[in-house]
């Protein structure tokens, strides 16, 4: 089982993940609303949305193993689907933001020449903002959920 300073890193690494995805959530849907904003929240919500993906499988991991060492209650099962979800709803949102950056935000497109005649089409442009949006809704629900699970697994006894 992964430790850290003793502690299981399951207990310390979900703080990450229960804080950080919500906000790059948030950051993808102030992207996709605000066009005035995209020039300041490009960068740092392509670089939140990569980390996330290692954060959150990581987490993931050390909540496998935890589970292994403890005795697993069926709100401990419960937990480890939603977390199981998450683990994919963090790499679909980082695929759906990298599309999302490339085509719509300038610097990125005009390096990737062959992203030019895609970011000519605006019904491409809408949808990927749209889609980044929704995946951002989709993350910030999915991290709550199970994070509350993960939490009513330790609480309620």
């Amino acid at each position: 089982m992964i430790e850290i300073g003793g502690l299981p890193a399951h207990v310390l690494l979900v703080h990450a993940v229960v804080v950080l995805a919500p906000i790059a959530g948030l950051g993808a849907i102030a992207y996709a609303v605000a066009p005035r904003w995209r020039s300041y929240l490009a960068w740092p919500l392509g670089v939140l949305s990569l980390v996330l993906v290692p954060v959150t499988l990581v987490t993931a991991q050390a909540g496998e193993q935890l589970e292994q060492v403890r005795p697993a209650s069926a709100l401990v099962h419960e937990h480890a689907e939603q977390g199981d979800v998450l683990k994919v709803v963090s790499v679909v949102f980082f695929v759906l933001v990298a599309a999302m950056l490339a085509v719509t935000y300038e610097p990125f497109s005009r390096r990737l020449a062959f992203l030019g005649g895609l970011r000519d089409k605006r019904f491409i442009r809408v949808a990927l903002l749209i889609a980044g949006a929704l995946a951002g809704v989709f993350f910030i629900y999915q991290s709550i959920i199970t994070g509350h699970s993960g939490a009513a697994s330790v609480w309620a006894r």
